[in-house]
């Protein structure tokens, strides 16, 4: 009676984790490839890898304070919907757990949906042309601005700066001035649609979200759109779907044991 007891618990508790991927799942990703196409020494987005087993997946990096590698070395992240930020889903996010001590919720799910549009402004610009470089540098400015900020200048790319920052600029100041794209992006990411938007944000080796700058993380955080047709939450039901699997799977071979 109590291992049955101890059976049901272990489902139960077993299928309150399996809800929570309707908003947030785990999983494993491999980079495999970084675009072919560097700006000012650094490679710009779009990436692509392996997630949750599917190749060649199109990725766009949000963070300047960390480094990925193409190693071949998979390593565990997790699969935040966009759409679904809160309060409960933040500190599963690599900005969200970072900057939770010092800026409100809602600044930090404002800052996410800003690099979100600037995702699609990023794509809708030329491949390998300075605009689509200067919006993967404005993404990592809206989290990271000063480490961007003195990159670009390191590297006395005033036009990168003025286009990100705004009209004369010239890499002095992070502070925003007419024209900057930085302020479009303010001003214009609520219109935006971002229910397809995943954020793919590693975990250190410890299983805990890692911390930007400390070299703990793996990789950098990512943003996956899914593609039409689909939407986020449904990749995420599917990997719900899959942890009932395995815990029906359990299941039955407790079953057969006893």
């Amino acid at each position: 009676m109590k291992s049955a007891i101890r059976s049901l618990w272990r489902l139960g508790l077993l299928a309150a984790l399996c809800v929570v991927p309707s908003a947030f799942a785990q999983d494993t990703v491999v980079l495999t490839g970084a675009g072919g196409f560097a700006w000012d020494g650094i490679y710009i987005s779009p990436y692509y890898g392996t997630v949750d087993g599917v190749p060649n997946t199109q990725v766009i990096c949000d963070d300047f304070a960390d480094e990925s590698q193409l190693n071949g070395k998979p390593w565990n992240a997790n699969i935040t919907q966009l759409s679904s930020l809160s309060v409960s889903t933040l500190g599963n996010t690599l900005w969200g757990a970072y900057y939770s001590g010092s800026q409100s919720t809602q600044t930090i799910i404002n800052w996410y949906e800003e690099a979100a549009w600037l995702t699609l402004g990023l794509l809708a610009q030329t491949p390998k042309s300075a605009d689509r470089a200067y919006y993967s540098y404005a993404i990592w400015a809206v989290f990271d601005p000063g480490g961007v900020l003195s990159w670009l200048s390191s590297h006395n790319d005033t036009a990168a700066c003025n286009f990100i920052f705004g009209a004369g600029n010239n890499c002095k100041t992070t502070n925003l001035t007419a024209g900057a794209l930085l302020l479009t992006a303010q001003n214009s990411y609520m219109n935006g649609n971002y229910s397809n938007f995943l954020i793919i944000t590693p975990l250190a080796s410890n299983g805990q979200v890692c911390t930007p700058w400390s070299g703990n993380c793996p990789s950098q955080e990512f943003f996956e759109i899914v593609a039409e047709g689909g939407t986020a939450a449904m990749y995420l039901l599917l990997a719900s779907l899959s942890c009932f699997g395995a815990m029906l799977l359990r299941s039955r071979r407790q079953r057969a044991a006893h």
